[in-house]
């Protein structure tokens, strides 16, 4: 070959390791998957827990019917144990050695190791037989752990996503498992700072930061809606019960503006979540305590076609997200992005991650953590200008169509898989 002639190289065909599938708060990871299939890159999706949730979102379907779905009691699970003693015996048992020893402190992550390493030893010899040249795991937790066990026996290279709370409260046996990974990406640069300065050299090359995109033609712009000043103002919040979402202080700022004589609706969309606690029901509790049940619909977990019609129908997006009680926080909330594509000016918190989003005064308002006040002062001032809500709906979807879109954010990762993974064409 002669000197300085470029190697055209193809994608890797990849494994993405997700925990649980298919899953509607995950909106972010399928956008991901569709868009880099549709970029060229061969996907098999491997999900720990088949998820069996009632909502679905249409798009995750054709996943769904060929996901690798593998139950830990089966034969397929118990040969692979035997067929990795036989063959790598060294290899095998240092899978449960790292998992037992490091996780010693973290008694969840421990107990996991039980039911990680037999599931990833069956998967791997899955992934041999398909093909896989690249395994991708979303979440530094336990899909990580599994490609951790998957490089150890076999040695297939593999990179990772790390969102928020992943990387900021769950940390053992992080720094093994970026120091293994061929690089990892973030979705914030204020993430991406902390583990620069937490692990410095060891993984500072390897650190992309990749906005999650999204789909800009799955959410058009919708005109906002007329307002004579006479109906009530319309807010949608999609976010799961969980504690650092804020649900209790849009809750109090629109019991506050009732008593100032702007009434709002509220539409709520989203789930119960088991770890978070029954978040949902003292969020009920406190409606009806302060008289606003005609006021606030509870609609559960919706599919994303029926998230874009309550979209349409609100005035504004609210998200009053804050730090949770064990340190649960949110990265850029994708439900933020959503609105803004959709045309719509969002109240939300000075969060670190809220503000690589949303510009204060541009696309939206953005105030206090955890001060309901405060959040009713911005909800009226939107309330009570209707310029300022058309100048930042212009905004915001300008916003995401610059620095959201799914395909241009897509083909970052796309371009980061054939550089360091790829192969060349015709192998």
């Amino acid at each position: 070959m002669s000197e300085g002639h470029e190697v055209t190289r193809r994608p890797p065909k990849v494994a993405m390791i997700v925990s649980r599938f298919p899953k509607v708060t995950n909106t972010f990871m399928l956008r991901e998957m569709i868009a880099l299939e549709k970029l060229g890159v061969p996907i098999e999706l491997f999900a720990l827990v088949h998820e069996q949730e009632g909502a679905v979102h249409e798009e995750a379907r054709d996943l769904d019917s060929r996901a690798h779905y593998l139950a830990l009691k089966s034969w397929e699970v118990v040969r692979a144990q035997f067929t990795w003693l036989r063959r790598n015996r060294r290899a095998y048992l240092e899978c449960w050695r790292w998992g037992l020893v490091t996780n010693r402190q973290a008694p969840d992550f421990f107990l996991r190791t039980f039911f990680i390493v037999p599931m990833a030893a069956a998967m791997a010899l899955r992934m041999e037989k398909l093909g896989i040249e690249h395994v991708h795991a979303h979440f530094t937790t336990y899909p990580t752990h599994a490609a951790l066990v998957i490089k150890t026996l076999t040695g297939l290279p593999f990179s990772c996503t790390g969102h928020t709370h992943d990387v900021q409260l769950r940390r053992d046996g992080l720094r093994d498992k970026l120091s293994e990974a061929e690089f990892f990406f973030v979705c914030t640069h204020f993430i991406a700072d902390e583990l620069r300065e937490l692990y410095g050299d060891e993984i500072r090359d390897k650190c992309r930061v990749v906005y999650h995109g999204i789909d800009i033609e799955s959410f058009p712009r919708q005109p906002l809606p007329e307002d004579d000043g006479e109906r009530p103002f319309r807010i949608v919040c999609v976010a799961s019960f969980e504690e650092h979402k804020g649900h209790t202080f849009l809750i109090d700022a629109a019991a506050r503006l009732r008593d100032r004589g702007v009434p709002v609706e509220i539409a709520l969309i989203g789930g119960f979540v088991a770890l978070a606690g029954d978040v949902r029901g003292r969020i009920e509790a406190q409606v009806q305590e302060l008289g606003l049940t005609d006021q606030v619909q509870f609609l559960g977990k919706q599919p994303m076609s029926v998230v874009r019609e309550w979209l349409a129908w609100s005035d504004i997006g609210v998200l009053a997200c804050c730090i949770g009680p064990f340190g649960q926080s949110d990265g850029i909330p994708n439900f933020l992005t959503e609105c803004l594509c959709t045309g719509r000016p969002v109240v939300s918190t000075q969060m670190d991650g809220v503000k690589e989003l949303v510009t204060d005064g541009e696309q939206g308002l953005l105030v206090r953590t955890r001060d309901a006040a405060a959040l009713a002062d911005a909800i009226e001032r939107l309330r009570n200008d209707p310029e300022l809500r058309r100048r930042m709906s212009d905004a915001a979807r300008a916003l995401v169509e610059a620095e959201h879109d799914v395909i241009v954010n897509t083909q970052e990762l796309f371009d980061v898989y054939v550089e360091q993974s790829g192969r060349p064409v015709g192998r």
